[in-house]
């Protein structure tokens, strides 16, 4: 307990929630009290709040340590596998309601579960979600999230293309953000280019939340993927980079070093070029010399009785 509250108060996430529900909980808080979105006289307070909240975050995101903080405090009875076997139950019972009577807590909790269940049964979730939108639109706003689980699963299922199609307004810049956030976790350089190549897809579709595709299209340059996002970025909206956004991404290319990954650094010299041909009202700074670190004396040897002087 802390400032007496539990840990999950302290996120704001019910005491069965899943790893899902805590790390977006956590990013929330985080994104909110972010230095640059508060004002200057509450970042004291925002820094106290964010001491407590990552307190409570390291102990709920690792299993084993969250194990013990339920047994301790008599939660869930310390059962994770049991939270998640609960979880698959529900979601196929939900599966079975009339369409008309699903509400969008039942869409939650298939969104905190849809990373555990097996693949069939995750791309049979997908098609029924097709059909809720096809029968009931004013779902689909619930519904984005797991349209990008689609994707960072590499279902064989349709539903981000019935979301760009039929219900593109839907797609929130949070929904973009957690999208770009869960692309750096995918595994293999061919899945996050395919994914950097949706959310391009997402921008054609939202040129009005633009600027939100910006840190995630330089995201994907430091990361050497060669997709589509940036690019797409400066042939449709290039004014949506700002000087400070460039500075920040010069600043990520200068820390990545000739002599060890030089194709890297290559392709993202390549990459501000782009940008400069796209935007010539902005500059790169220069880049800041290192200062040269002093050498540590050499080690010496201890001295014999011999060699010792006196």
């Amino acid at each position: 307990m802390i400032n007496e509250k539990n840990y999950y108060q302290v996120l704001g996430v019910p005491e069965d929630a899943l790893l899902k529900e805590i790390q977006n909980a956590w990013r929330k808080f985080v994104k909110e009290n972010h230095e640059d979105l508060v004002p200057e006289w509450e970042r004291p307070a925002a820094k106290e709040r964010m001491i407590t909240i990552n307190e409570a975050y390291a102990v709920l995101s690792n299993e084993e340590k969250r194990s013990d903080y339920d047994n301790a405090h008599m939660i869930n009875g310390g059962s994770s596998i049991e939270l998640v076997r609960s979880r698959v139950r529900k979601t196929k019972e939900i599966m079975l309601k009339d369409c008309y009577l699903i509400t969008g807590e039942d869409l939650k909790t298939i969104e905190t579960i849809i990373d555990y269940l097996d693949r069939q049964t995750q791309e049979s979730c997908f098609n029924w979600m097709i059909n809720i939108i096809g029968t009931r639109p004013e779902m689909a706003r619930n519904i984005v999230t797991m349209a990008f689980d689609e994707q960072l699963l590499h279902a064989d299922t349709k539903l981000f293309e019935t979301v760009l199609e039929k219900v593109p307004y839907v797609i929130t810049f949070e929904k973009i953000y957690l999208y770009g956030e869960e692309i750096i976790g995918v595994n293999g350089k061919e899945n996050k280019e395919r994914n950097y190549n949706q959310l391009a897809r997402v921008l054609c579709h939202r040129t009005d939340l633009a600027k939100y595709f910006v840190f995630p299209s330089f995201q994907e340059q430091v990361s050497g993927c060669e997709s589509n996002l940036l690019r797409t970025i400066l042939e449709l909206v290039p004014d949506v980079i700002t000087q400070n956004d460039f500075d920040h991404f010069v600043d990520s290319v200068n820390e990545i070093r000739w002599v060890i990954h030089s194709q890297l650094r290559s392709y993202n010299e390549q990459a501000i070029t782009w940008i400069l041909k796209a935007r010539p009202n902005l500059f790169r700074k220069t880049a800041k010399k290192k200062s040269a670190k002093e050498l540590p004396f050499p080690l010496r040897s201890h001295p014999t009785n011999e060699s010792t002087v006196i």
